[in-house]
């Protein structure tokens, strides 16, 4: 098994792996990690969909967007940006895709942070990004182990 080399990588190894009581089975481990280009995939294509929603009712809005609502669309974008260019690397599990499947999380919460300062200014959207982060790095780390066979 390969050392943990990301930041903050060994400390949700430990909590989610190996303290956390609730583990998925291995068998459902491997199918998620054998589809997770397919999963991420979906992921890609959902994620423009709500982002021009989110774009049309901003600016149909009588609020004008700020610096920040342009910053969280950017952010957005690096995040489908990791997220496709793991694609390939998921597909063959290499270890490369699913470290930046780990970055792509993070800009996922930095989205949260950003959107509390744009336009609509609520706190609502980071609690929503805080709840499936928390999701996708609980999935995430749970097949962490099909990934680190290859680098």
């Amino acid at each position: 098994m390969a050392k943990p080399s990301l930041p903050l990588e060994a400390y949700f190894d430990k909590l989610i792996r190996h303290d956390f009581p609730a583990q998925l089975p291995a068998w459902f481990s491997k199918i998620i990690a054998r589809w997770s280009w397919l999963i991420i995939g979906f992921v890609i294509i959902v994620q423009p969909w709500v982002g021009w929603g989110y774009w049309d009712e901003v600016h149909t809005a009588i609020v004008d967007p700020n610096f920040f609502f342009y910053l969280a669309f950017t952010v957005s974008g690096f995040e489908v940006f990791l997220q496709l260019l793991a694609l390939s690397d998921l597909a063959r599990l290499k270890r490369r895709g699913w470290e930046l499947l780990y970055c792509s999380a993070f800009l996922n919460i930095l989205y949260g942070v950003v959107r509390i300062f744009s336009s609509e200014g609520s706190i609502g959207p980071l609690f929503g990004m805080i709840v499936l982060s928390a999701i996708f790095f609980y999935v995430l780390f749970q097949i962490r182990p099909e990934f680190t066979h290859q680098k």
